[in-house]
């Protein structure tokens, strides 16, 4: 997520281009339609980031959907890390209009409740300007969720596909487990006594890293606190609206509780988790580093391709001493959209369509491990496994964390919000500080 003026500036080029566009469309409409042929014979461009797994399945994909359609060429670019190279590779193919379909990481909603440039993502933007191609009245969405469909709609046009949605929770190693006779923990309570079990038998009880990241990481925690905390007593089940309305506020007791067990459990993290690169994370836990990991379903695969013996279990970090109030964190993942100045409509809906069939889509869950955004279907991946009776459950993101602008307040802008939780959970200030300074600035609906 990038903050500034640049991608602004480089959006209002990309909104003045695709009118451009338009207007030339118009006037060469004797040539041919725009977007290539009505068959989309030709090339399909298609852009996403270095996610290994989905880049695995979606390369699959596009030699299965090549079979079918031999006269479509699929050409793959990827740049690594969403909130760099991606990011500015994103704006350079909005701004060019020179691939089909492009990716997101999430989802377009929520949205602010007062849009402005200033606090919308750039997807956001683009979603909510009328860059992308609407899908609405695509037969294929039948088969997506409701609320899958609901995530990438604005004012009744679904603007892009929502792959499917990960759990984030606690990952443990079962021999583990069982070596110390240790039960699942469904409380608070009863998670503090596994963690001290596993620091007396000088066992490193659970694994997380900042590093190349930085304090964001600290979401497996305060996503998953927030939710068994503060998420079941907010107005309507809906925390993220009621923090954008202010009818909640930062300062709530229930947030100061969060924090304060943020801070408790991080003491039981492995010592330079500040250090540790975050690509290391899958890899460190396959081989023993720590009982637990706190990560999402995403890297199940990197765990089972470190260690493909390693037995895995998942269980909600337990923030609350009522085991109902703790679920997993939920988060859609992955979106596809066509841009509406794509150089190859027709074949991008083409893909669309291929990928939403079940015998495709359910191999793409099964290759990622994400859970399905579909309704139907049979899932047979390791995340689903290991997830068991949590898979594809959760408090999603949409209600429980609400959109943060991309500038404005300096503590409430997206990528400087997780600092202070680092600042607490190092004791550099209270909770009640850190709240302090997130209500001072908040603009609220």
């Amino acid at each position: 997520m990038q903050t500034g003026t640049g991608p602004r500036t480089s959006l209002r080029r990309s909104l003045a281009a695709i009118g451009a566009i338009g207007l030339a469309a118009a006037g060469l409409a004797a040539c041919g339609s725009p977007g290539g042929s009505s068959s989309g014979a030709g090339t399909l461009k298609i852009i996403t980031w270095v996610n290994p797994p989905a880049v695995t399945a979606i390369k699959k994909i596009d030699a299965e959907f090549q079979q079918k359609y031999p006269n479509i060429n699929v050409q793959l670019q990827t740049a690594a890390n969403v909130t760099g190279p991606y990011a500015t590779l994103q704006e350079t193919t909005v701004d060019s209009g020179t691939a089909d379909i492009i990716s997101n990481v999430a989802p377009m909603q929520p949205l602010p409740l007062k849009l402005t440039k200033a606090n919308l993502t750039d997807w956001q933007y683009w979603s909510t300007n009328n860059v992308f191609q609407s899908l609405s009245g695509q037969p294929w969405l039948k088969d997506v969720s409701p609320s899958a469909v609901a995530q990438e709609t604005y004012k009744g046009q679904v603007d892009g596909l929502e792959s499917g949605s990960y759990q984030e929770g606690v990952f443990y190693n079962e021999a583990d487990f069982a070596k110390y006779h240790l039960s699942v923990p469904t409380t608070y309570s009863q998670f503090l006594t596994v963690l001290n079990t596993l620091k007396a038998h000088h066992v490193t009880p659970m694994f997380d890293g900042l590093g190349d990241v930085g304090p964001i990481y600290l979401q497996f925690l305060y996503y998953t606190l927030m939710g068994d905390l503060w998420y079941p007593s907010a107005p309507g089940h809906n925390l993220a609206l009621d923090l954008e309305n202010g009818t909640v506020k930062w300062t709530s007791p229930a947030f100061t509780t969060a924090m304060q067990e943020e801070k408790t459990l991080a003491g039981y993290l492995e010592p330079n988790y500040t250090g540790v690169p975050w690509e290391s994370m899958p890899g460190q836990f396959a081989n023993g580093s720590a009982a637990m990991l706190l990560d999402g379903s995403w890297d199940l695969s990197s765990v089972h391709t470190a260690n493909p013996k390693l037995k895995v279990g998942f269980f909600p970090l337990p923030g609350s001493q009522t085991a109902s109030a703790n679920q997993p964190f939920l988060g859609g993942n992955l979106t596809f959209s066509v841009l509406k100045n794509a150089p190859n409509k027709a074949a991008a809906m083409k893909w669309l369509a291929f990928f939403a069939t079940s015998k495709i889509y359910d191999q793409y869950v099964d290759i990622t491990g994400i859970s399905p955004a579909e309704t139907s279907g049979s899932y047979s991946s390791f995340a689903a496994t290991v997830l068991g009776t949590w898979f594809g459950k959760g408090v999603n993101q949409s209600v429980l964390y609400p959109s943060l602008p991309t500038s404005g307040a300096y503590w409430d802008e997206a990528a400087n919000w997780p600092t202070l939780q680092l600042d607490v959970i190092q004791g550099k200030m209270t909770p009640q500080q850190a709240e302090a300074k997130y209500q001072s600035g908040w603009q609220t609906g």
